[in-house]
Order: structure tokens, then sequence, then C-alpha cells
């Protein structure tokens, strides 16, 4: 029964919701035209409906609501009014064009009600050696960590399945991790957020019939980093089993978003742009550049991360800053320009369908 409510309705109602939503959604995005803008770093130049969060929402939250029997908890309900703020601060981006600055903010003051709420960082776990930290340095480091990845997830949401498939990838992960502890609630929402996403992804993998944009890949992230959060909370329950929940997997986890993030900015300050300048320096555009098509290329990226998380669990007892040091330098040996190529050839030579205009013409 525990089963059956916290993992199987959950994912199956969130899925049905899902698919229900998003055709009725394309009619109306056709009726208004509302699609994606091109520009010069877009991969399509077709006009795709976007704002396709709006479905993953409604898919997360309708049967999140009616399978939750702790609504009176304080952090949810902080979390969920989090959520409905940037819910609609990438709604009006996607239709408006929101100033920067306006969506930084609006960021900021969700991440702070999630904060306020009880939903804080209070130990780094060795990171930089620092263990626990004190209440007020609580706040900032939090909000910081939610807006960071808040904003990672929005930044890879570059190629048709790529966010929604790693969404799929972590939110599996915390979801089981939570049901081991019977944090219901979290479990719940893990695998409402499963359900909608895999729904979701049956009208984005290439090619794309939808668009999540902002509206989607900002609540993507912030539900995620708030759970990341819960879930190192499990850690200082005194049971042997929580030692499974190590800083090093829900790091894992994140990790391609995030190294995505420092790759380019360090990309774009070594060559004298600046860090918040648009390019076409991500992850999925670079290996995209070797000929891979953009379901081979999700695949890829979808794949690396998996590895990652493979690696936490087999060095879990690892120090975190070692894990850390260790996954960053694995992801410059591999993900790069001169990697992919070889394993472009590699495809082809197998059978794989590869653009060798692509792998010709760019940069190494």
């Amino acid at each position: 029964m525990s089963f059956l409510m916290s993992i199987f309705l959950p994912f199956i109602i969130s899925l049905i919701i899902t698919i229900m939503v998003i055709p009725s959604w394309i009619n109306v995005c056709k009726k208004w035209n509302l699609f994606e803008k091109t520009d010069d770093r877009k991969l399509h130049r077709e006009s795709v409906p976007t704002m396709g969060g709006l479905a993953i929402y409604a898919g997360i939250i309708i049967s999140f609501l009616l399978l939750s029997k702790q609504l009176s908890n304080q952090p949810i309900q902080y979390l969920l009014a989090g959520s409905l703020i940037l819910f609609f601060t990438g709604f009006f981006d996607d239709l408006l064009d929101m100033n920067a600055k306006k969506k930084l903010a609006l960021q900021i003051i969700a991440s702070s009600i999630v904060v306020y709420g009880g939903i804080r960082i209070t130990n780094l776990y060795g990171f930089l050696g620092i263990n626990e930290i004190p209440v007020w340095l609580q706040y900032s480091v939090t909000i910081l960590f939610i807006v960071s990845i808040t904003n990672a997830y929005n930044l890879v949401d570059g190629i048709d399945g790529l966010a929604g498939s790693l969404g799929v990838m972590a939110s599996l992960i915390f979801g089981w991790l939570f049901y081991q502890f019977e944090y219901t609630d979290y479990a719940i929402l893990s695998f409402c957020m499963t359900g909608a996403l895999v729904g979701f992804l049956k009208y984005n993998y290439h090619p794309a019939k939808l668009f999540m944009g902002d509206t989607g890949s900002l609540i993507l992230g912030f539900l995620l980093a708030t759970q990341a959060i819960n879930l190192l909370d499990i850690r200082e329950i005194p049971n042997a089993k929580a030692s499974i929940i190590s800083p090093a997997l829900v790091a894992a986890v994140l990790f391609v978003p995030v190294y995505d993030v420092i790759r380019v900015c360090v990309i774009r300050i070594l060559t004298g742009v600046s860090p918040l300048r648009a390019d076409r320096n991500h992850v999925h555009h670079m290996i995209g550049s070797r000929g891979f098509g953009q379901r081979i290329t999700t695949f890829i990226i979808v794949t690396i991360n998996l590895i990652f998380v493979g690696l936490a669990i087999v060095f879990s007892k690892l120090n975190i800053n070692l894990f850390l040091l260790m996954s960053v330098c694995l992801g410059m040996i591999t993900i790069n320009t001169l990697v992919m190529t070889k394993l472009a050839k590699i495809y082809g030579k197998m059978g794989g369908q590869v653009n060798k205009k692509s792998i010709q013409g760019s940069r190494a």
C-alpha cells in the first residue's frame, strides 16, 4: 500500500494530467502565436510552441495536492509558495521577456520563502573544511545554492529532451531515497515530478512539439534544489542507513548542469567575454557539434551523469572535496571536443548516423 500511495499513484496521476493538458496547450499556443523565439544559438529554425512548463507544473501540483497527507507540514507549504512564484516568473518571462535582474530578484524571494520555512543547509559536510555553519550563514548559503541550481537547469535546457531527461533521472533517485526513509510527502512530490516530466518528454523528444521554456526549467531546478537540501537533512537522523545519502551522491545527481555552468563561465572569462553573455559553449552545443543528433546528444549527457552517480555510490566514503576534485577532473578529461569527436567516429563506424560536416567544420 505504501508503494502504491508513495510511488505508483503520484507517477501515474501526474503523467496522465500532463499528457491530457499538453495537446490543449499546444493548440492555445498556435492560436495565440506563443512560439519559441529563434536566434543564432537555437538549434530549431521552425516555430515550436513553448511554455510547456505550464503542463508540467499542473501535473506536479494537482497530483501532489490530491495525494499529500501532510499539507500542514510547514516546510512543504513554503516550498509550494516559492514554486508558485517561480512558475509565474517563468511564465511571464516566456511571454514578455522579463528583465534579468527582475528574474533574479524573484528567484531570491522564492528561495528566501523556502529558507524562512525551515528548508536550510545547516552543514557543508567537510566541503572546504567546513562542517556545521551558523544560522545567519545558513540563510545566504541556502539561497545561493537554490538560485544556482535553478539557473543551472534553466541554462541546460538547450536541446530537445535534455532538461526533462536529467529531471527524470534526478527526481527518480531523490524520490526513491525519500521513500526508503519514509519521508512520504517528499517522496510523493518527487514521483509527481517524474510522472509530469515523462508525460512532457512524450512531446519534447526530438523533433519537439513543445518546449518547457523558463516556465518549466525554473520550476524543475527549484524543486530539485530544495529536494537535495531535504535529502541532506536525513543524514542528521541517528540511523546507520542514513549514511547512504552522502553529499557526494547528491552532488553527483546534480553534477552535469552545475559542471556545465562552471565550464561555460570559465571559458567566457578566459576568452575575455562576460560570464553573463549567452553563447554556444554549453556541453550540449559542444557534443552536438561533433555530429550527433539531439536524441543521441541527450542520451550521452544523461549517461555521463549516471556514471557520476555510480561513482558516488562506489566511492561513498570518499571525502566530499576529493570526490568533487575527482569529478571535475574526470569531467574535463571526458567531456571535451577531442573525446566526443572520437566517440562520434566510433558511433559512425557502428552504423550510427553522424553529421560528418559538423565534425569537420567545428572547432576542436
